[in-house]
């Protein structure tokens, strides 16, 4: 007999729950989450600017959110002269990773040279203390794949969320203990690289995640958002982890109980240092 899906446990590896699209809305997030039984959120900074409020959502919800801090690509160009030294002392003061971090090869802004600099400091302050890092790439596979394949094999783990490469490295990904998480987009039929890298990347290296606010799922026929931005879009939440889970389940010719047991163990494991 299948297993009850209601009763199954879920991980977002990836969200933003102190994205100010999301503030208002906080208790309804987390109470649909825990009603979706996501038992556990892995929320990413991204900029010196949400640290605090980063921080926050860690402290008050010490069993059920756990933290990485870092500067995103995107926004670099804010950071202050001793943005590296309070990194380090963040995550001196409680166990976090370092994200969301990575590179963007759609941003026009003249900056890619310090964008690899800030990138290259975090990796590197990830592999000194062997904490996880989760990072973020955008039209920028040959330099980023060019870094991680000739890196060595990281202690905790890196995490690439929402992974748009190519499907031919995932092995060598996994034997460097780089994890793939996938979300809302996966849910899309047009979206083919997702969904064959879905099918391919190895046992192990695979989790689910809402990158709340953004990137929603495709809700199935009949059922509505539970929040819409103020452009009148879905806004992803956690509570959607289950639905993606089902997709990766079809993908993977398996079970949502499969899925839902996998990318929770995936979670743990690559977190450990992080978990209560």
């Amino acid at each position: 007999m299948p297993r009850d899906t209601k009763k199954l446990v879920w991980c977002d590896a990836h969200c933003h729950l102190q994205d100010p699209r999301l503030a208002p809305h906080l208790a309804g997030v987390l109470r649909r989450a825990a009603e979706s039984n996501v038992a556990l959120l892995h929320v990413a900074a991204t900029s010196e600017a949400d640290w605090p409020a980063v921080r926050a959502l860690a402290a008050a919800h010490p069993r059920r959110i756990i933290a990485s801090y870092g500067l995103h690509p995107w926004y670099i160009a804010n950071r202050t002269p001793r943005w590296l030294h309070r990194l380090r002392e963040i995550l001196a003061a409680a166990p976090a990773g370092i994200g969301e971090i990575g590179l963007d090869g759609k941003l026009a802004d003249g900056l890619d040279r310090d964008r690899e600099a800030v990138f290259l400091a975090q990796l590197d302050l990830a592999y000194e203390l062997g904490v996880p890092a989760t990072i973020h790439c955008r039209d920028a596979w040959g330099p980023m794949l060019a870094i991680l394949l000739n890196a060595p094999r990281h202690p905790a783990g890196l995490l690439i969320h929402a992974y748009s490469g190519p499907p031919d490295v995932l092995r060598d990904l996994a034997a460097r203990n780089i994890h793939i998480s996938f979300g809302g987009t996966l849910t899309r039929p047009q979206n083919h690289r997702a969904r064959e890298n879905a099918r391919r990347v190895p046992d192990g290296h695979y989790l689910l995640e809402s990158d709340a606010p953004d990137l929603p799922p495709t809700l199935p026929p009949g059922r509505s958002p539970h929040l819409l931005g103020d452009d009148s879009r879905t806004l992803s939440e956690p509570a959607y982890i289950p639905y993606t889970g089902a997709i990766l389940a079809e993908l993977r010719q398996t079970t949502p109980a499969e899925i839902a047991d996998a990318t929770t163990a995936n979670a743990h494991r690559l977190f450990a240092k992080l978990l209560p």
